[in-house]
């Protein structure tokens, strides 16, 4: 099965869509790990995970997926859930961004360019004319990642709702 509108994926999903079941399992896995006693934003903001300065979104991405699997190492588990209670949400790094408005409202969950922490970044995919992050957001995000979704409508939305390939697809 050919995924139709998308030009460019990380991880490559032009061909079948089971790249981003298993990178998208990998990240639930790793952030159901993290998420604890300190804030979540500190907590999915993990250092060995910290993205590249300076790097192409795809090579970003990558590299943020490849740590985390190493941090996972050779005994991880699917969770059961395949979202973990959690959901997908879709973040537009070109701007306009919320000046700082939806982190604020997310409690530092998103950065001042509305940037979802990088421990949940599961794909980045180009279509013709956009690109976007698919990242998951857990459970006990969803509250505060629904208020700060009202005030940055352009650069973040629910992948459910979002007008992109990928959500004519689920997950």
């Amino acid at each position: 099965m050919t995924v139709p509108g998308i030009l460019r994926s990380e991880p490559d999903i032009t061909g079948s869509l089971e790249p981003f079941r298993e990178r998208l399992a990998e990240t639930v896995a790793w952030c159901l790990r993290r998420v604890g006693s300190v804030p979540l934003a500190d907590a999915l903001r993990s250092s060995p995970l910290a993205p590249p300065a300076a790097v192409p979104w795809p090579e970003t991405v990558h590299s943020v997926a490849a740590a985390r699997l190493q941090g996972l190492g050779r005994s991880w588990r699917r969770p059961q859930d395949p979202l973990g209670g959690g959901l997908l949400l879709v973040y537009f790094p070109t701007p306009p961004h919320s000046h700082g408005a939806a982190r604020a409202a997310s409690d530092g969950y998103f950065d001042t360019y509305d940037a979802p922490p990088w421990d949940t970044w599961a794909a980045y995919i180009e279509e013709a004319n956009r690109s976007y992050l698919v990242t998951w957001v857990p459970p006990q995000a969803l509250a505060a990642v629904t208020a700060a979704l009202e005030l940055a409508p352009r650069s973040l939305a629910w992948l459910q709702y979002a007008e992109v390939e990928l959500s004519r697809f689920g997950h």
